[in-house]
This record gives C-alpha cells, structure tokens and sequence, in this order.
C-alpha cells in the first residue's frame, strides 16, 4: 500500500528593504528567486495557495509545469504600501498528520533549517488601499531545467521577469 505525501506551497507580497539587491542594477538580479531569512519584512495581506504537488502521482498527465493568478488586496487600513516582491513558503504533509512547513501561521516549531523564497520586483509597485494587486507565476520545464516567471498586471503592468529562464533556473 502506498501513503500519499503532499506539498503546496503559499505566497504574500511583500514589502521589504531590499539592501542585498539595491546595489546591482543589471536584469539577473531581479530575475533570481532568493532563499533568505526575511527580516524587517512587511506581510501586506494573507498568503495565497500557489502550487500543490501529491506523490506518488498517477496522473497519465504528469506535467509539473504550473501557473497561477494571484489577486491580493490592501485592507483599508493599512494605508499604502510600497510592494518590493513576494514571498514563497511551504507547508508538507509527509504522512498522515505528519506536517513540515514554513508559513508563518503554522511553521513547525523550531525549524531553522528551511528559509522562504524571496521573488524580487524590477520596479517596486505603489498599492492603495482597498486596490488589487494582480500578478501571475508561472512554473516552468525544459528537458534539463526547471524555471519560474512572474510578473504584475495591476495596478499597472510589468515585464514577465525571468522569461524562458534566461537568468536563473534549476537543473535537472
């Protein structure tokens, strides 16, 4: 008998001061997914599911590539904010009730061995209160890599970053 095992992962957006990449200015920077331990990071509303993955997987399709709208509002009395990127958690079911995660409502304790993921914005986007922010992601396969590409459509539009994975991808 095989046990399922499951994993999704979940994103805020975040705003942050972005000192490790302020001082570059080249296209790679703001096109790599960051591993960080995120401090003075403001978590602007509740995360949102992204991507589930459950194994063994029958499916006769058995594509990971993924994709995903986001819609995220500012409450009303936050005032408005200046959105840097988006932060990427995880929560595992590894079997039964056995659960490893790293979103901050139900991290498991004392686990400082994961860290989340850091999706920077080329242009920092303003948001007002009570408006959306809308963005997209994007998982990507080649035969020899896997990739991510983002990008917000509102309140305005930016470039999908990372586009085929020309500045930061994971080998397979």
């Amino acid at each position: 008998m095989l046990l399922e095992s499951s994993y999704v992962t979940m994103f805020y957006y975040i705003t942050l001061i972005p000192l490790m990449i302020k001082s570059h200015k080249d296209l790679a920077h703001f096109e790599t997914a960051y591993v960080v331990k995120l401090h003075s990071v403001a978590r602007l509303a509740p995360s949102q599911p992204v991507f589930s993955f459950t194994h063994p997987n029958y499916s006769t399709k058995k594509s990971n590539q993924r994709y995903k709208k986001f819609q995220f509002e500012v409450p009303n009395d936050t005032g408005s904010a200046l959105v840097h990127g988006f932060a990427g958690y995880f929560d595992a079911t590894l079997y039964k009730d056995v659960h490893l995660g790293i979103e901050p409502s139900t991290a498991t304790p004392n686990m400082f061995s994961w860290f989340p993921v850091f999706i920077p914005l080329r242009t920092p986007v303003c948001i007002r209160p009570g408006s959306p922010l809308e963005a997209h992601l994007w998982r990507c396969c080649g035969s020899t890599k896997v990739w991510y590409e983002w990008c917000v459509t509102s309140p305005a539009a930016s470039p999908i970053h990372n586009s085929n994975g020309r500045s930061y991808w994971v080998g397979l």
